[in-house]
């Protein structure tokens, strides 16, 4: 079986002349030697470290190097047959739009987004790996495909085959897709394998315990500046016992910093979720974000579900503006516990959205939960979210999974969630509401008083914070980014048939010198050419300050 290992372009050296060339060569490689020594010593520990890494040690790696260095490869990818970062031609990037749904390639390109280790599960088994992915699903049926891979320990490798789930949509090049297979006990490196050859790929240990038993599992925001949204989300979650989990692209500065204060604080978890980059490929493909659904939010909500499959209670699946007051029950716990109870065979609940709109506050100091809720306004009703028992998935869509019998979810009539898309503006332009036109009356759900009095003093208590009020004199008073985004999404898909794959891949959004985002980068690698599926995947994400305000 042939081992092509990945690493990333060399640096170009002048070649030496005369009779000096065999010293500098000598001494280039006794230097590379070390170098290569120190290195494989130092990172062999951290590629598949079975272990969460604390919110400390993640810190180190939330921002890039502030001096342009190349990029560290994987362990063990030293081979002189390499693939080399940022080498594809430019003619094997096809994007002629009537071919996007029907060409057929000679390998489908699989892009991993993540991978983890169950020593343990209570639904996969005992040595479960779980491998979440996005895949071309034109070029052959995705449903049900396998794939292979090689799980080792120190002493051993076992060869596997990992069955799948899709959750595709037609319109979409690539798919979502979960793969499910055992290995090893105390797995420590993960191979896929395909037509003889493999490529390592980094993996994580999936978590055992979560910071509370219902875990809210936010889609990945992008040029987020709606901080007032979060403030009201992050704190109603808290009230009724909940921990969220949100997934983040790119977000304005003040209010990435407004977020990590939460994060401290124990409120959330940041979540790092990066583009899609195919660094060297060797045959045709089809650019993976402008040709998967909604900047892969499937798969995002699907990690978080890998991740807490075996520590939460419950898992919801929301948008940042989906916000669920329980009516009848004191926690999200008993609230959930008692929806199953009526309906025992349930494999998820359904909460429908209400449109809303409510007058945000301009700056912290100014922000009241109490004006806030009297100034929502309610509208009609739309496509519901999901809560689901972790062991009963192995992934997930936007608003439910595909591979749930439909029969067996359980619509729950009260309440709704508050779904808070239109945000209005006590003095700005207001765009969105000759954009998004509702017929708003009267507030129509229930946020009892004794709720709104303890979120309002907890929410006083944060903001009286030294740190968070000087963050809040930052934060910004008016729509930018928001107004730019829903408009192209109205002229691209919202309230009409797909006649593309849905996503802000083509959205133009301007950058402004005064206006600066956090946008999440990494080290992206690819494998060999393999076939069928030629794997692509990073490592090592970061916070970056540099990249810009996009998707």
């Amino acid at each position: 079986m042939k081992h092509h290992d990945v690493k990333y372009s060399p640096l170009g050296y002048p070649k030496p002349s005369g009779d000096t060339r065999g010293t500098v060569k000598k001494r280039i490689f006794l230097i590379s030697l070390v170098i290569a020594i120190i290195f494989l010593l130092y990172t062999s520990t951290n590629l598949s470290n079975p272990s969460n890494p604390s919110p400390d040690s993640d810190d180190l790696l939330d921002f890039e190097p502030t001096t342009s260095t190349l990029p560290t490869p994987l362990p063990n990818f030293t081979n002189p047959i390499a693939i080399y970062h940022n080498g594809t031609k430019a003619d094997l990037l096809l994007t002629e739009d009537s071919d996007r749904l029907t060409k057929i390639l000679p390998v489908s390109h699989v892009f991993i987004a993540s991978a983890y280790y169950y020593p343990y599960s209570k639904s996969l088994g005992r040595n479960a790996v779980a491998i979440n992915m996005v895949v071309d699903s034109k070029n052959f049926l995705v449903d049900h495909s396998t794939y292979n891979f090689i799980g080792s320990n120190s002493t051993h490798s076992e060869h596997s085959v990992a069955i799948s789930q899709s959750e595709a949509i037609k319109m979409c090049r690539y798919a979502p897709v979960v793969a499910r297979g055992n290995s090893v006990d105390g797995m420590s490196k993960l191979e896929m394998e395909s037509d003889g050859q493999k490529v390592q790929i980094p993996f994580k240990m999936a978590r055992y315990t979560a910071p509370k038993p219902v875990i809210i599992c936010i889609s990945p925001q992008f040029v987020a500046e709606q901080w007032q949204i979060f403030l009201m989300h992050v704190h109603v979650a808290n009230r009724f016992g909940a921990h969220m989990h949100i997934y983040i692209i790119s977000i304005v500065n003040a209010f990435f910093e407004l977020m990590k204060e939460y994060e401290r604080m124990g409120y959330i978890t940041m979540e790092k979720w990066v583009k899609m980059k195919i660094a060297n490929s060797e045959t045709p493909y089809f650019e993976m974000n402008l040709n998967t659904e909604l900047r892969n939010q499937a798969g995002a909500l699907s990690d978080c579900l890998l991740q807490y499959k075996e520590a939460a209670d419950f898992i919801a699946f929301f948008d940042m503006d989906d916000v669920l007051v329980p009516l009848n029950y004191p926690t999200y716990l008993e609230e959930f516990t008692a929806e199953w109870g009526l309906q025992t065979n349930a494999t998820s609940l359904i909460y429908g959205r209400r449109e809303h709109e409510f007058v945000k506050a301009e700056r912290l100091s100014e922000f009241s939960f109490h004006e806030l809720v009297a100034s929502l306004r309610s509208s009609l009703t739309k496509a519901g979210k999901s809560v689901v028992k972790p062991h009963l998935h192995n992934s997930t869509w936007i608003h439910a999974s595909h591979r749930e019998n439909q029969t067996t979810r359980r619509q729950v009539a009260s309440p709704r969630l508050i779904h808070v898309q239109r945000p209005v503006q006590k003095h700005g332009s207001n765009e969105i509401k000759a954009l998004w036109k509702f017929d708003f009356k009267a507030f129509n759900e229930t946020i009892r008083e004794e709720d709104i009095q303890a979120i309002e003093e907890d929410i006083w208590r944060v903001r009286n914070i030294s740190i968070i009020a000087e963050i809040g004199k930052r934060l910004p008073s008016v729509d930018y980014y928001f107004p730019i985004v829903f408009k192209c999404y109205l002229d691209q898909f919202y309230g009409r048939a797909l006649t593309e794959c849905p996503n802000a891949e083509k959205c133009s959004l301007p950058q402004r010198d005064d206006y600066k985002c956090i946008h999440t980068d990494a080290q992206y690698f690819s494998g060999p050419t393999m076939k069928p599926f030629t794997y692509h995947f990073s490592n090592h994400a970061v916070w970056s300050k540099n990249y810009g305000c996009y998707q």
